[in-house]
């Protein structure tokens, strides 16, 4: 899609980082917009930006964790403006712990807003988008913690990679039935964000918090040491790589070439592993 002039686009977690970028991105195209965001001053923030860009824009705070919270924000956003072009699955959080340290309330926060927020964002739009029969996408923000598991991130590359197998099969049924709703995932390497700030808040004070120890800094810090030639971009460099991707109607859509012997060692190892199999 390279025409967005008047489209319409949906961006959770539109309230920071990324999802800001990609709003900011769209509203100087000139796109219509819906923000949406758990965090209102946040989402508040953004729809100034988006407005002064001279575009139609309403914001609502949502929390995608919650299925008739997103099916909400699809009936309001068909209500004002009777399309959505592109929904950008965008918000997460990151929650860095060892998993020896993580409890059952935290692996629900986490994979519910992550993995689960991508689930609602299609369930609730996506027989919409179908049912318009125009040119559309549904772009989900995956990460190359999709493809590569770090020590003290294990929930947030479980969520990750589940994206991506997610997204990866909604991509082949929309391909069977020769759907006018493409599938984009995002892979990007490090952004300046305040992903690093969302942490786990337990709902019973008496349980300890986990991983209080850890450093998120640090934690990204042995994340990216392995990469080559990277360095952090800024939400608005990720949303142009963003639709660049979009406009070229790539699955795959990374920010960071870096990361590219990291993927390569992996599938060695993947490939190794089938030449010692046993059978055909």
């Amino acid at each position: 899609m390279k025409d967005l002039k008047d489209k319409v686009a949906v961006v959770t977690g539109a309230g920071s980082g990324i999802g800001r970028g990609i709003a900011e991105h769209a509203a100087n195209a000139g796109m219509r917009l819906v923000l949406a965001d758990i965090n209102e001053d946040g989402l508040n923030e953004t729809l100034s930006l988006v407005k002064a860009c001279g575009v139609e824009a309403i914001a609502r705070v949502t929390d995608v964790s919650s299925l008739d919270e997103v099916e909400n924000l699809a009936s309001q956003t068909y209500e004002t403006f009777q399309n959505c072009h592109l929904l950008f699955n965008n918000a997460g959080v990151l929650g860095p712990a060892a998993l020896s340290e993580v409890n059952r309330e935290m692996y629900d926060w986490l994979i519910n807003i992550n993995l689960g927020g991508c689930f609602n964002g299609i369930h609730a739009f996506l027989p919409r988008m179908k049912a318009s029969g125009e040119e559309s996408s549904i772009i989900a923000t995956c990460s190359t913690s999709g493809f590569i598991a770090y020590p003290m991130l294990g929930l947030y590359s479980a969520s990750k990679f589940g994206i991506r197998g997610l997204m990866t099969s909604l991509r082949a049924e929309l391909g069977m039935s020769k759907s006018n709703v493409g599938v984009s995932i995002v892979c990007p390497g490090e952004v300046a964000t305040n992903i690093v700030n969302s942490t786990f808040q337990s709902q019973e004070p008496s349980q300890p918090e986990p991983a209080a120890s850890i450093d998120p800094m640090a934690m990204l810090e042995v994340a990216a040491e392995d990469a080559q030639n990277t360095y952090p971009i800024s939400p608005e460099e990720a949303a142009q790589a963003i639709f660049a991707g979009i406009a070229n109607k790539e699955f795959y859509i990374f920010t960071h070439k870096g990361y590219k012997r990291q993927l390569e060692d992996i599938s060695d190892e993947y490939l190794e592993a089938f030449e010692r199999s046993m059978f055909q």
